[in-house]
């Protein structure tokens, strides 16, 4: 399938307004990530529609939870697969895009630049070694068990502040001082058989 009908499909799929310059910056972004993947290891996936379907769409999935969050946070963003169609959707929002790995930020800071995405602000650091970045929003996909995600992360979040977690279908909620679980969601990506939960945490 041409990817600018499948990113059509999906945004048209997940309600979200946009525009053709919106649909160009998302095909340069995988064109990018597509040539940067044959010298460095950014995605598994190899394939645009693959990645698309089965990454891509999980951003714009979350989109329909963050909009209306000023600082934003991705943590163990990789190859900024959620952070960066995020910015390009939300092109006030601040969003930091947070990995340890050197290759994969610099990655994301050639995405920055050709798409002039100015409020997003990869970093390359662990985040135990951040100073507080007193964001109202954290996105989190497969990094780590979610105690572990909200006892490194409780300092960089807002009170009231949400954090948002991707995980599989046989992932569960557990509880963490502090924190309050506000809802856990089963949800499917189009042309994608499998099952997924969002986990929504609130800071007390």
């Amino acid at each position: 399938m041409d990817i600018y009908t499948l990113l059509r499909g999906g945004l048209n799929f997940f309600s979200i307004v946009y525009d053709d310059r919106q649909v160009e910056a998302f095909a340069v972004y995988l064109d990018e990530l597509q040539r940067w993947n044959k010298r460095i290891n950014l995605v598994g996936l190899k394939d645009r529609e693959n990645i698309i379907k089965k990454l891509l769409f999980d951003a714009l999935f979350i989109q329909g939870y963050i909009r209306g969050s000023k600082r934003l946070m991705d943590l163990g963003s990789g190859s900024g697969i959620i952070g960066i169609p995020l910015s390009i959707l939300n092109k006030k929002m601040e969003i930091f895009s947070v990995d340890k790995s050197l290759k994969k930020i610099q990655f994301q800071r050639h995405i920055k630049r050709i798409l002039s995405l100015n409020a997003f602000a990869p970093i390359e650091s662990r985040i135990e070694m951040l100073t507080p970045l007193a964001v109202d929003t954290i996105v989190v996909k497969g990094f780590g068990r979610i105690p572990q995600v909200l006892d490194k992360t409780k300092n960089h979040l807002l009170k009231e502040g949400k954090i948002f977690f991707m995980k599989g279908k046989k992932e569960v909620a557990e509880e963490y001082e502090g924190f309050s679980i506000l809802t856990d969601i089963p949800y499917k990506l189009p042309m994608n058989d499998n099952t997924y939960r969002l986990f929504i945490y609130r800071k007390q």
